[in-house]
């Protein structure tokens, strides 16, 4: 019996010797999900040292959305995931299509908050988009956005590395939850500093034949994934909306050298110049296929995505039809990634899925074009990502460097703000918040309100609780009526619904017509104080635009007892 005892305790010594270094460790680098938001006690966003678990090199960064800890009823909360495109890259998240999504949710109910949790990030493959499904459960949305699928071959863990197993990785994923597991990691592989481009560190120049054992295992670890995700969100009750995939076609020759893809990529030309646009998209989507770069999702992860919506009772968001025969580089910034007017698009496909009415998504309410940095510190992305590989074969690293440095130093002199900005804050020599701060300050100076407007916009993404901020752009948006000044009202009253900025954001509403939300947001402020006079005028003039005159002078009488009373 001694003997019997003394194995088990040989046995279980270690295993609580271990399982006590591991809490003890814990307690000082314990890596959360969630991390508060400093000085906004009731408030969290998502740890930007997370992924870091998941990569060597580079740490893709989520995007800034500080959300409540204790979720209220009338909150709607939308989560996305994906990779880069989700991450709403080349721009900050502010331009990608998930806070497109909540931009116009906002638009067409602007009495309902809306939270958006975007946790898109560069080269996440599905195997780590799955890893974050019991994170996105505990955090209780009302709705989970998800684009994801061209990363399955060369992003984290894609079936283009060296570990091409579910089960290893899997199996590797639950070992990475023990904080002495991933400091044994990089001790025993130390993360490699590069100065290369994301998507060439995440890759080597490897091809991947269609139809071969690399391109199989890439499709079947994304089936195996995205179901067992759709199953979770099914079973937790959970509306998802899955978006299909979309890519530059017409615009992106083969990234690799391949026969049947090179022909074919001739052959769209020819039938693109003749006007042929049906023929050349199916040759376009034949030259993508045959790629062996596949750095754009092959045409199964759709097939993939349309059977599991069907099976799992997801909502299936087609996007190929915003990006068809007709698309050029206004949509694309490169193989993969939107212009803001793509996200745009994407987002607006998402938004009537998800509203009851679609007939409330109009285009006087359309989105305002990107800020001027926004834009120029995505060319600069762009411009880097060009340099590297796949799109520049030969390059070392010092001559990619070199290159781009002429780029950084043509923008810097180039005499105009936003572009000078822009190349500061992509070369690391400043903040982006702090560079959009002195962007809107130079265009205040110089009296250009609308850039000064569509800096603060962004501004108030990367600073969702400055109230000094707040005011001024509050002020500066109280004299405009573009699609510019209601979205960014829009902001403020989803951080900040105190009645003087209702108020301004019915009155701009009035203003634009959009009579629907006005009197919306008009009928809420009277619930809750029917003695605004402010309101009170307003609700006169909106009375008045709808036809009503009687009632509109019944209010303008209220108002003018109100003023009387209390001058």
């Amino acid at each position: 019996m001694r003997t019997v005892l003394f194995k088990i305790a040989a046995i279980a010594l270690p295993l609580v010797l271990l399982a006590a270094t591991e809490g003890i460790v814990r307690i000082f680098e314990h890596e959360p999900f969630l991390i508060p938001v400093p000085g906004e006690p009731e408030y969290q966003t998502v740890n930007p040292a997370y992924a870091g678990r998941y990569f060597r090199g580079f740490i893709p960064q989520p995007a800034y959305n500080p959300f409540l800890r204790q979720k209220p009823d009338e909150v709607f909360r939308i989560i996305a995931l994906g990779g880069s495109s989700t991450a709403g890259y080349p721009y900050s998240f502010n331009s990608g299509f998930p806070e497109r999504v909540a931009a116009g949710l906002r638009a067409i109910y602007p009495t309902r908050q809306v939270e958006v949790i975007n946790l898109g990030m560069t080269a996440l493959s599905s195997h780590v988009v799955r890893n974050f499904v019991p994170h996105v459960l505990r955090i209780q949305p009302d709705a989970v956005l998800i684009y994801a699928g061209h990363n399955e071959y060369y992003g984290a863990y894609g079936a283009g590395g060296m570990n091409r197993s579910r089960v290893l990785t899997r199996t590797l994923f639950w070992f990475k939850r023990s904080v002495l597991f991933r400091k044994l990691e990089r001790l025993i592989a130390p993360p490699v500093q590069s100065n290369r481009t994301m998507m060439a560190q995440s890759t080597t120049d490897v091809t991947i034949a269609f139809g071969g054992p690399v391109y199989q295992a890439g499709v079947e670890n994304f089936e195996t994934n995205m179901s067992a995700i759709l199953e979770r969100f099914e079973k937790a009750g959970i509306p998802t909306y899955v978006g299909t995939l979309v890519s530059n076609l017409q615009s992106q020759p083969p990234l690799g050298v391949d026969s049947v893809a090179n022909v074919a990529w001739v052959s769209g030309q020819e039938h693109w110049t003749s006007g042929d646009t049906a023929a050349a998209l199916a040759s376009f989507v034949l030259a993508k296929e045959h790629d062996p770069i596949r750095f754009r999702a092959p045409e199964a992860m759709n097939q993939i995505l349309i059977r599991l919506s069907e099976r799992h009772a997801a909502v299936l968001v087609d996007l190929e039809p915003q990006f068809g025969p007709d698309v050029r580089d206004s949509l694309f910034t490169d193989h993969i990634h939107p212009t803001a007017l793509g996200y745009d698009r994407m987002a607006r496909v998402f938004v009537s899925a998800l509203v009851e009415d679609s007939s409330h998504i109009s285009p006087d309410l359309g989105a305002p074009e990107a800020a001027p940095l926004d834009t120029g510190h995505a060319r600069l992305l762009i411009a880097r990502l060009r340099l590297g590989f796949p799109f520049t074969i030969g390059l070392s690293e010092a001559e990619e460097l070199s290159r781009f440095g002429k780029i950084l130093r043509v923008h810097r002199e180039s005499g105009r703000s936003a572009d000078s900005l822009a190349a500061l804050a992509v070369a690391g020599q400043l903040p982006i918040y702090e560079a959009l701060l002195k962007a809107k300050d130079h265009d205040l100076a110089a009296r250009d309100t609308v850039q000064a407007l569509a800096h603060m916009r962004s501004l108030l993404y990367w600073q969702p609780f400055n109230e000094r901020l707040h005011m001024e752009a509050a002020e500066l948006a109280s004299y405009q009526s573009s699609n510019l000044a209601g979205e960014v009202m829009q902001l403020i009253v989803a951080r900040d619904p105190s009645e003087s900025y209702l108020n301004t954001l019915a009155a701009l509403r009035i203003r634009q017509g959009a009579l629907e939300r006005a009197g919306s947001l008009l009928r809420s402020i009277e619930t809750d104080n029917p003695e605004s006079a402010v309101m009170l005028f307003n609700m006169a003039r909106y009375l008045v635009q709808v036809g009503d005159t009687l009632n509109a002078e019944a209010y303008f009488r209220r108002y003018q007892q109100v003023v009387r009373r209390d001058p």
